[in-house]
């Protein structure tokens, strides 16, 4: 089993079928489908998953790119 981040904020736990060079293939637990994802976006426990997380905390005052 390893994990993944579903929106870059949600660890999901997954199963790889395949791995190919840079790539590897998984499927979600419970389910029928497959994705693939390059090898660096697969985390061997959740808690890799969770310290991989770039924005963890939202600025509420930015507003845009102009500051309107």
């Amino acid at each position: 089993m390893a994990w993944i981040l579903e929106s870059n904020r949600i660890p999901f736990e997954v199963e790889i079928l395949r791995e190919t060079r840079d790539f590897v293939t998984v499927r979600a637990k419970g389910t029928e489908g497959a994705i693939r994802l390059r090898r660096s976006r697969i985390f061997k426990t959740k808690e890799e998953a969770l310290k991989s997380i770039k924005n963890s905390s939202i600025n509420s005052s930015h507003c845009g790119p102009l500051g309107h």
